[in-house]
């Protein structure tokens, strides 16, 4: 029979009441830098509630031990349990609050798993509460803290306080068999030494065969030291060296110490392998070790260089091992692995990336071809020579790629020598000659014929216009290695002095990229310079028909496009352009996206001395329509000075007059198929010029200063008209106004429009803001600032244009936006029978973010149900109606609401 002492349960209660004592000390010391940290040491009662539950658990330790010893069925899991978990909850609620406080949460978890290690059920009491009250807390910690590593660092607590626990069960039950053999042993004494005697006699008899067996493995080893041998010399063909490291011994065997080593002097068991690394390699082959022998790799794999006392210059060896043996604290004790020769290797690998270094940059166009003579591979130098990109010349026929007239010389040379050298005239781009200098040699293989032909070509072009050549050098961009803008002033020069001149042939055009500003002053001008470099080199490398590309100055570029009449092409052309700028660049960590506002001008007799000039009036056209567009310039108002002047004039008189008007574009309700809500859109009536078009005015107030005014009573007048139509009971009709930009950085934005509202009787609720992208994107802090203010009045706030930007989801998080409105350009875009990913994304976020959305520029049927399939919640467009008068708007509400919407084959109204 064994005593309750004996016992694994009294065994567990012992030491759990024993180190118990740990955690309670553990839990009050932690509470007190707690609440150090938080301030609230003295003013708390935290603090005695702490003391309180530390002195329970530790006379419960105290007294449970003693207690324990006298009852040995006594069970005290149930109190330290239920202490652990009054514990856990405090520093659960502690760890919700973030910080120090997390941290020390944790350090109780892991106190609890130590003092608690040989129960794991009371771990677990102890650690869940730390787990889940942050969990669900609220408000509690942050879901990326939670994620990255709350939760993260308590699963990974538990996991090991489980397999703790359950070596700690083992070590217990281990120790009580071996009390219970130790009395097994000695109650049994004597029964053992009669065994003892019995077993003597049978171990004499167990030597007999034990001697049979020596002679066995005798001839065994024989044999494996043949095999041994045999493995050698397999390995010693091969370049292959084995080496046996006995780490706590610090003896290396080596299988081919001198092959590796050469001739060593000094006879020793151990060759400390640092000293003979190269110094520039040393650190790596240390790394590579140590991350092995940690455990942290599998393998252990290196290169480097090593200098041998017999020779001249470093050897390349490449080692592979892996440790084999570690002692019970994982300590590594042997390892073994391969060694070998690579210098062989190495020295091929420099001579093939010296090649193809010399192949890449060698001044000269270098072109490999085919035993046909196409072309297989050619370098940069010799596209720009061609003019053709590399991709354009791939697999076409020599003289398709060089078109000379000297074809057949070459061709004959080629056949009877196998080599050519000379200098002929190569065409370019179809017309434009030009000298070269080419030669071309036969390469032959093993069996003597021929497998390829590689030629060098030089364009002699500059070497015959020496004096030119140092004038070309100062028309490129420092920065950007682009052309520079005298330069580009040179090639439009040209066009007035070539006749003839080809109608719709070339175009120019100005790209400025938006908000880079903001990206210089805030991240500083080397990565602005940096960001221009990446940008320039994009639109260098833009295909068909941009033939130039030039830096005007800061960050403003300039284009020649020579599309040959085809309109689609060079619309194709500045799409890609705008969309190669727009792509992500990775600049020293940074992730920038940048886009560009883009001005066009078709070259033609009448503009010749204006081309540069109306390419920029057009980009800034495209800049306060929000960016990221390009838009062609257009005759609309006069360009000369005392013309422009007049016009300001005329404008600023415009104001004060019934010469600017409001029109309305109705918004229907898919939902309900009402219109509810309408747009403001301000027209001019030019007393002798007619109706001019807003983006045609607009900019020009912009420049002269009367954007505000105009924006003022556009605000004005359509709060008035709403107010109105409410009175006189045509709904409840919500109006939108666009905000200029130069609204939005005005400090009394706020107090007009609330005098807005207050004079028009007008509910906030049924007046609406639009805001672009662009305005939001150039100062996002002002932007929240002036947003959150208009939203303090009631007012309705609308991000128009949404997807030509590139508004962050964590800035609409930010921005109190409550309405998305879908740019016309992906309504376009969308064909019947097709899924759009672009308006589809846009709707799953709106709704996500409890979001409404207006989708603009719908015309079709088609569109509609779409749209209506996807949830959206209003559309615009010519197919509800075009912008109205107030007076045709009440008509069009008045009768509609609209009954005929679903029974017109094209269009509303």
């Amino acid at each position: 029979m064994y005593q309750p002492q004996d016992t694994l349960r009294f065994l567990r209660h012992s030491l759990m009441l024993r180190y118990s004592l740990l955690l309670w000390v553990c839990s009050f010391l932690l509470a007190l830098v707690c609440l150090w940290v938080r301030g609230a040491l003295l003013s708390s009662m935290e603090l005695p509630l702490m003391a309180l539950l530390s002195g329970a658990g530790m006379a419960l330790s105290h007294w449970g031990g003693m207690h324990l010893k006298m009852r040995p069925s006594w069970k005290p899991d149930v109190w330290i349990d239920s202490l652990a978990l009054v514990h856990g909850l405090y520093w659960g609620w502690q760890a919700s609050a973030g910080g120090l406080c997390l941290t020390l949460g944790i350090a109780y978890a892991v106190a609890s798993c130590i003092a608690l290690i040989p129960q794991w059920r009371s771990q677990l009491v102890a650690c869940l509460p730390v787990l889940l009250v942050p969990v669900l807390a609220n408000p509690g910690l942050p879901t990326q803290t939670l994620v990255e590593l709350h939760l993260p660092l308590m699963s990974l607590i538990l996991l090991a306080s489980w397999q703790a626990s359950n070596m700690a069960y083992r070590n217990l039950e281990s120790l009580i068999d071996k009390r219970r053999l130790t009395t097994q042993l000695s109650r049994h004494r004597d029964q053992l030494e009669s065994i003892v005697s019995r077993r003597t006699s049978e171990l004499e008899a167990a030597n007999k065969r034990l001697n049979d067996e020596v002679y066995l493995r005798q001839q065994v080893n024989q044999t494996l030291l043949k095999s041994e041998e045999q493995m050698n010399m397999a390995m010693a063909a091969s370049g292959i060296g084995f080496w046996d490291w006995d780490i706590a011994g610090r003896r290396v065997y080596h299988s081919d110490q001198q092959r590796f080593f050469g001739q060593v002097t000094d006879v020793t068991d151990y060759i400390d392998l640092e000293a003979w690394v190269d110094v520039a390699d040393r650190a790596l082959v240390r790394r590579a070790l140590r991350a092995h022998l940690k455990g942290r790799t599998r393998f252990y794999h290196a290169r480097y260089r090593l200098h041998r006392p017999d020779a001249d210059r470093p050897i390349w060896l490449e080692d592979s091992g892996r440790v084999i043996t570690r002692d019970a604290q994982g300590r590594p004790l042997r390892m073994v692995g391969t060694r070998r020769d690579i210098s062989k290797d190495m020295r091929l690998q420099e001579e093939l990336r010296l090649s193809s270094s010399l192949f890449n940059n060698s001044p000269d166009g270098v072109f490999v071809l085919d035993a046909s003579q196409r072309l297989r591979t050619c370098n940069r130098v010799f596209s720009q020579v061609i003019g053709r990109q590399k991709s354009q010349l791939v697999g076409n026929a020599l003289f398709d790629v060089i078109r000379t007239e000297q074809r057949n010389r070459i061709a004959q040379g080629m056949v009877n020598n196998g080599r050519w050298q000379g200098d002929i005239i190569a065409l370019r781009d179809g017309h434009h000659r030009f000298p070269m200098r080419l030669t071309l040699s036969a390469i032959r293989g093993t069996d003597g014929r021929t497998s390829h032909f590689l030629g060098i070509v030089r364009d002699l072009t500059e070497q015959q216009h020496t004096a030119l050549e140092l004038d070309y050098l100062h028309n490129y961009d420092k920065l950007t290695g682009l052309f520079n803008r005298a330069y580009f002033h040179q090639l439009l020069k040209q066009f007035e002095t070539h006749e003839p001149l080809m109608s719709n042939q070339y175009a120019v055009a100005v790209l400025n990229l938006d908000r880079f500003k903001a990206i210089n002053e805030s991240l500083g001008q080397d990565i602005g310079d940096q960001l221009l470099r990446d940008v320039s080199a994009r639109l260098n490398n833009l295909q068909d028909p941009v033939r130039s590309v030039a830096r005007l100055g800061g960050d403003e570029f300039a284009l020649l496009f020579d599309y040959g009449g085809d309109r689609q092409a060079l619309d194709n052309a500045l799409s890609a352009a705008l969309e190669e700028v727009s792509r992500l660049s990775l600049i020293d960590e940074h992730e920038l996206i940048v886009t560009a506002s883009m001005g066009v001008c078709l070259v033609h007799r009448d503009n010749l001395h204006q081309l540069l000039n109306q390419a920029i009036t057009a980009m800034g056209q495209a800049r306060q329509r929000g960016g990221n567009k390009w838009l062609y310039y257009r005759q609309a108002l006069s360009d000369k000075p005392a013309e422009r002047r007049q016009l300001v004039a005329d404008l600023s008189a415009a104001t004060t007059t019934s010469q600017l008007s409001v029109d309305y574009q109705p918004k229907l309700n898919l939902s309900t198929g009402l219109i509810d809500s309408v747009e403001a859109l301000v027209r001019w009536q030019h007393p002798e010029r007619g109706p001019i078009e807003p983006e045609d005015f607009l900019p020009l107030a912009e420049e002269a200063g009367l954007i505000g005014r105009i924006s003022d009573a556009v605000l004005q007048r359509a709060c008035l008209d709403a107010a109105r139509w409410q009175r006189q009971g045509l709904g409840d009709i919500a109006v939108s106004v666009n905000l200029s930009a130069s609204q939005v950085y005005r400090s009394d934005l706020y107090d007009r429009v609330a005098m807005a509202l207050k004079q028009s009787g007008l509910e906030a609720k049924y007046l609406e803001l639009e805001v672009t992208e662009a305005m939001l994107m150039e100062d996002a802090n002002h932007a929240q600032d002036f947003l959150n203010q208009l939203r303090s009045l009631g007012v309705r706030l609308t991000l128009d244009d949404f997807g030509t930007g590139f508004t962050s989801l964590n800035y609409l998080k930010r921005f109190p936006i409550q309405t998305l409105k879908i740019d016309r350009s992906f309504i376009q875009e969308w064909r019947p029978g097709e899924s759009s990913p672009v308006i589809e994304a846009i709707m799953a976020m709106a709704d996500s973010l409890k979001m409404e959305v207006v989708a603009e520029g719908v015309e079709s049927r088609e569109q509609l149900s779409y749209l209506k399939r996807l949830g959206c919640g209003h559309a615009q467009g010519y197919l509800i109606s075009r912008p109205l008068p107030a007076t045709e708007l009440l008509t069009l509400i008045q009768h509609a609401n609209l009954p005929q919407l679903y029974d017109h084959a094209n269009r509303i109204h």
